[in-house]
């Protein structure tokens, strides 16, 4: 679905334009696979391949009209008896930020070509060109989000070549996924909440699940969520779901409702979802709640508790698994970040005291 229907049939002609290249000619200087990477690219035809990619990655569309950070991806495939590079590069727009990933908007660009489940099999390299030197980061959390139903992701391999110096830096995108049942359980004394208070978010969260909507949402999907700022306030959200398929996260609806009444510093955050199963956050409520610790450390105030709650089959006692956002997401990225004095502004103007 789009936005801007009345453009429709010239923007699927511009997309089959861009989106299938045929093989780029060599960069100038070749290409080469830093000594870390080896371990990851044995074969030569898939070193190749990465090569191919980033050349083509160096060439693709993007209009960051707000971050200004281009994000150039690209991989290879083949497509009727030959190796097809495709490319994906990120647009944003302004009023209400938002944007296509570079990420998505690749594997949309080969499951367009190829259909998906030729997209899950082939794809097992995304390769980004960058003009300066590759850092350690990993994608957002809706792009993780995106690729974790899109492709093996657990074999997925993440390319970046540097435009600076040409070298190639290759990694798992495994690492930067940590599942729900890997949070370390813990007793509520271990929390480090007072028992009241746990027992109030516990309370706020279970309810808060009772509401929401999920006329599309699996019930053991269905999540409710209640957050403790450091001023003391509970607040609670509930997943839901519409037609257009914009979903709206709890987590991140939970963070928004604070953030309404300038309450931006949270101490803890507890997760429901329905007996007998562990709730799934999907990264992008991660995402939210990252960007929220952040603030936290601003402020020089503990990250984010993450709690999950977990009733097990035949047990009336809750469980609990906690982390934070900083380990739940790793290799993130937060608009602290890369906007450290922005961020500082807002929250000397707009955080209570």
């Amino acid at each position: 679905m789009t936005r801007f229907s009345g453009v429709l049939p010239s923007l699927v002609i511009l997309v089959g334009a861009f989106a299938c290249a045929p093989a780029p000619k060599a960069t100038e200087t070749p290409w080469i696979l830093a000594e870390s990477a080896r371990e990851y690219v044995t074969d030569p035809a898939l070193e190749r391949r990465m090569f191919q990619a980033l050349d083509a990655a160096a060439t693709a569309g993007t209009d960051p009209s707000i971050s200004g950070y281009h994000v150039r991806a690209a991989t290879v495939v083949e497509h009727e008896g030959a190796d097809r590079a495709i490319v994906g590069g990120n647009t944003e727009w302004a009023g209400y930020p938002e944007a296509i990933h570079g990420e998505t908007s690749l594997m949309n660009h080969v499951i367009n070509l190829v259909g998906p489940e030729a997209a899950r099999k082939d794809v097992g390299f995304l390769a980004f060109y960058t003009d300066g030197t590759c850092g350690g980061g990993g994608s957002c959390g809706d792009c993780r989000d995106y690729l974790m139903t899109t492709t093996r992701w657990r074999d997925l391999l993440m390319v970046c070549g540097s435009g600076a110096d040409h070298t190639v830096h290759v990694s798992r995108f495994a690492k930067w996924v940590v599942p729900e049942s890997d949070f370390p359980e813990v007793t509520p004394e271990a929390t480090g909440l007072d028992r009241a208070q746990l027992d109030a978010l516990v309370e706020a969260a279970l309810e808060a699940r009772t509401g929401g909507v999920l006329l599309f949402t699996a019930a053991e999907e269905h999540l409710g969520v209640a957050a403790l700022s450091t001023e003391g306030e509970i607040y609670r959200a509930a997943g839901a779901d519409d037609a257009a398929f914009h979903y709206r996260y709890p987590l991140g609806a939970v963070l928004q409702q604070a953030a309404a009444y300038r309450d931006y510093f949270i101490e803890a955050v507890v997760v429901a979802t329905a007996p007998g199963h562990i709730p799934r956050i999907s990264y992008r409520d991660r995402q939210y709640g990252y960007e929220s610790s952040s603030f936290n450390a601003k402020r020089g105030h503990p990250p984010i508790k993450l709690i999950v709650l977990e009733q097990r089959p035949g047990e009336a006692t809750m469980r609990y698994r906690m982390t934070t956002f900083e380990d739940a997401l790793p290799g993130a990225f937060s608009t602290a970040s890369f906007m450290p004095e922005a961020v500082d502004k807002f929250l000397e103007e707009r955080a209570k005291r």
